[in-house]
């Protein structure tokens, strides 16, 4: 069951107070799960969480006084990541180690519907976040991570992301799937309003899709007029449901004669770890051919979507 259903499922009908086999429930979960009661007592630890809460002192949870570095503050703006804990942790060798988390608090009711606790989870996202130092570090912030328009990520940081992810999605078994979209009409709506105006609504595209998608979820810009998201824990069924709406919010949110007007176009594939393995630059080519098929276009070969 996906851990998010799960959770739903659990915070609605389970009262920390009562005989809930807690291990059952969470341990097989591939992240760190907490629970804290009333009294913001810790109830609940699940192996991750206690290794975690081991190594780093027991400073695993956010305090209202935590400050955030400043590059983590600047990369949380541009990507929309959200990172909310930094956690130092001291290995048996002595040496520290620096992980980076999101954690989402999610409340749980009791059968009368009052608070009875919190459920966390820590979604880890160290690896992307050391990734960026390190890009930053090198070449600086300016057009070379993200995009300075839409705030997207580049595609010269796309193939590290997606060998991370797809990687990930193998070793745990977790859904992946990939969309590439465009907007049908960008070229002439440019022509007909000009640069400034269709910067406006580039960056407009850019800030909704920071908003509207999962924080797990990243949004790449290959070139002008093409884009490729990265969507994990997210088969083909839940991620054709999300840009089925985005297009539909898209006709309604960009209001322009139809002639002219940006009209949303995507393409869809899910990671099949027989049909992909070691040969992941299928799951672009299929998303492509998902797009032409949907549309009744041809492949588009001009595309930046090989690398």
């Amino acid at each position: 069951m996906d851990i998010f259903n799960q959770v739903q499922l659990f915070g609605t009908a389970s009262d920390p107070s009562s005989d809930v086999n807690y291990e059952k429930s969470f341990a097989s979960a591939n992240m760190p799960i907490a629970i804290k009661g009333v009294k913001d007592e810790i109830i609940y630890m699940n192996e991750q969480a206690k290794v975690l809460s081991n190594y780093s002192g027991g400073s695993i949870f956010i305090s209202y006084d935590e400050k955030l570095p400043d590059d983590i503050i600047r990369i949380n703006e541009l990507t929309g990541l959200n990172i909310n804990k930094k956690v130092d942790l001291k290995t048996p060798s002595g040496k520290i180690d620096q992980k980076f988390f999101r954690i989402d608090g999610i409340t749980l009711l009791n059968k009368f519907g009052l608070f009875s606790g919190t459920l966390f989870i820590f979604n880890e996202f160290t690896a992307s976040v050391k990734y960026l130092l390190n890009s930053i570090a090198k070449q600086g912030i300016n057009n070379c991570v993200f995009d300075e328009i839409t705030g997207l990520m580049l595609k010269n940081q796309f193939k590290e992301f997606f060998s991370r992810e797809t990687e990930r999605a193998e070793r745990y078994r977790i859904p992946l799937s990939v969309t590439v979209f465009y907007f049908e009409n960008l070229v002439f709506f440019g022509q007909s309003f000009g640069n400034e105006k269709l910067n406006q609504v580039l960056k407009y595209i850019g800030l909704y899709f920071k908003q509207k998608l999962r924080k797990t979820d990243i949004i790449f810009r290959i070139d002008f007029n093409d884009f490729i998201g990265i969507l994990p824990h997210t088969n083909y069924e839940n991620a054709d449901k999300k840009f089925k709406k985005i297009k539909e919010e898209f006709n309604l949110l960009l209001k322009f004669p139809e002639n002219v007007k940006p009209k949303f176009i995507y393409g869809i594939s899910e990671l099949n770890l027989k049909k992909h393995y070691k040969n992941y630059e299928l799951i672009l080519e299929e998303a492509k051919l998902d797009m032409a098929q949907r549309n009744n276009l041809s492949v588009k070969q001009d595309a930046g979507y090989t690398f």
